[in-house]
C-alpha cells in the first residue's frame, strides 16, 4: 500500500524535496507553498495557497502568498476547504492495488507561519477522508528575534493537529544551533531526516518489505499513544562487507554488531531524551537479502532486549530489506516515544 506524502510551507516542502531525492517510490507527493525551488517534486504536485485560492503550480496565480501571522494562512485554508479536499481526493483515489494509499504523513516545519496556519486544515481534511497519519515535524531552535512567535506558532499547530492524530515525530534544530551557521547544516540535517523517512516507507514497499516489516499503518499505531505521542529518531548504518568486498555482488557478509549500531543509534538522537524514560520504541531494521535466510545472521535478540528495557508501553521490531543499489547495508532506525517532551514544555512555557 502507498502513503500520500504531504510538504506544508517551505520547511515541509523542502523536506519532503530532501525525501524525495533519497526515493519516495510511488508514494504521491504533494507540496503546498514551498518557497524555493523543489529539485525532485514534479511541478504538478506543486500548489501554492493564497488569500484567493489555492493554485496549481504554473496556473494563473491570484492573490497574495504572503501571511501576516498563522491565523491568516489558516482562515486562507479553510475558506478554500473544498478545493484542497478535491486535490487530496484526486492524490488518495488515482492508486489501485498496491498503490492504493491507505495511510499519510505530513511534513512540518514548526514555527513557521504557513506550515503550521495550513497543516490543521490539511490534517482535517485526511480526517475527513478516512486516512489515518503522522506528523514529521522540525521544531525551531532557540534564540533569534522571532523565537517567541515561532513558539507560539508551534504551540498552535500541534494543539490543533493533536485533534486528528496522536503520531508524531519530530527532530530539533536546537541540535545543529551549536553552530554559528545553522543554516549550513540544514540541508545535512534533512537528509539524516530523509533516511529515517525511508526506513519507515520500507516496511509498505512490496519490492522491499518482509513478512516482519511494518506498514506506514502499523507505525502510527505503535507511536501512539491516548495523551498524545511524540516520537524521536535515531539512525545508525553500517557495511555488511569489508571494503574489499564492496562492489563484489555475491559473498563476504559479516557478522553485524547490533550493540554497536544501538549505541550509535541512541548518540544521533534527533531531540535531547532520555530513552529510559520512553513509554514506546519502535526498530526498524533494513538488511540485505543474504541475512534473511538464517534467523541467526543478525542478533535481533539484542535490539527486542533494547527495546524492553527502554519501553513501559509497549515495542514493535520491523525488517525490511535494503534496495539494490544499497545492498551491503545494513540500517537500524529507533523511535522512542514519549507522552510529552521537555523541550515542548519549554516552547509552550516561552
Amino acid at each position: 500500500m502507498a502513503a500520500l506524502l504531504i510538504g506544508t510551507g517551505n520547511a515541509g516542502s523542502v523536506l519532503l524535496d530532501a525525501v524525495c531525492y533519497r526515493g519516495a517510490g510511488k508514494n504521491p507527493k504533494l507540496a503546498i507553498n514551498p518557497r524555493t525551488t523543489l529539485k525532485h517534486i514534479k511541478k504538478k504536485e506543486q500548489y501554492m495557497l493564497t488569500d484567493k485560492g489555492l493554485f496549481q503550480l504554473g496556473s494563473d496565480l491570484e492573490g497574495r502568498t504572503d501571511f501576516s501571522d498563522t491565523t491568516a494562512s489558516a482562515s486562507a485554508m479553510d475558506a478554500h476547504d473544498a478545493v484542497l479536499i478535491e486535490v487530496l481526493n484526486e492524490k488518495v483515489g488515482g492508486g489501485k492495488g498496491e498503490d492504493a494509499v491507505d495511510s499519510a504523513v505530513i511534513f512540518l516545519g514548526f514555527g513557521g507561519t504557513v506550515g503550521c496556519g495550513i497543516s490543521p486544515a490539511v490534517a482535517r481534511a485526511l480526517d475527513d477522508l478516512g486516512i489515518p497519519f503522522m506528523i514529521l515535524g522540525v521544531l525551531p531552535a532557540p534564540g533569534g528575534a522571532d523565537m517567541r512567535a515561532q513558539y507560539q506558532n508551534t504551540s498552535y499547530a500541534i494543539e490543533r493537529l493533536m485533534k486528528y492524530t496522536r503520531a508524531f515525530i519530530l527532530m530539533d534544530n536546537q541540535r545543529i544551533a551549536y553552530t554559528d551557521n545553522t543554516e549550513s547544516l540544514y540541508q545535512r540535517f534533512n537528509q539524516y531526516a530523509a533516511a529515517v523517512v525511508s526506513d519507515i516507507l520500507s516496511g509498505s514497499d512490496p519490492k522491499i518489505s518482509t513478512p516482519l516489516s511494518l506498514g506506514i499503518k502499523d507505525i502510527i499505531s505503535a507511536i501512539s499513544l491516548p495523551e498524545g505521542g511524540f516520537s524521536v529518531f535515531g539512525r545508525a548504518s553500517i557495511l555488511s562487507k569489508d571494503l574489499a568486498r564492496y562492489f563484489v555482488p555475491v559473498g563476504g557478509h559479516k557478522p553485524i554488531d547490533v550493540p554497536t549500531m544501538i549505541g550509535v543509534a541512541v548518540e544521533k538522537l534527533s531531540l535531547d531524551v532520555d530513552t529510559k524514560n520512553a513509554m514506546k520504541n519502535v526498530a526498524l531494521l533494513r538488511a540485505p537479502q543474504w541475512y534473511m535466510k538464517d534467523e541467526n545472521a543478525i542478533d535481533t535478540r539484542s535490539i527486542e532486549e533494547f527495546q524492553k528495557e527502554n519501553s513501559s508501553y509497549g515495542h514493535n521490531l520491523g525488517i525490511s530489506l535494503t534496495k539494490r543499489g544499497m545492498r551491503s547495508l545494513v540500517t537500524l532506525t529507533m523511535l522512542f516515544t514519549y507522552a510529552d517532551l521537555p523541550r515542548l514544555r519549554e516552547i509552550r512555557e516561552i
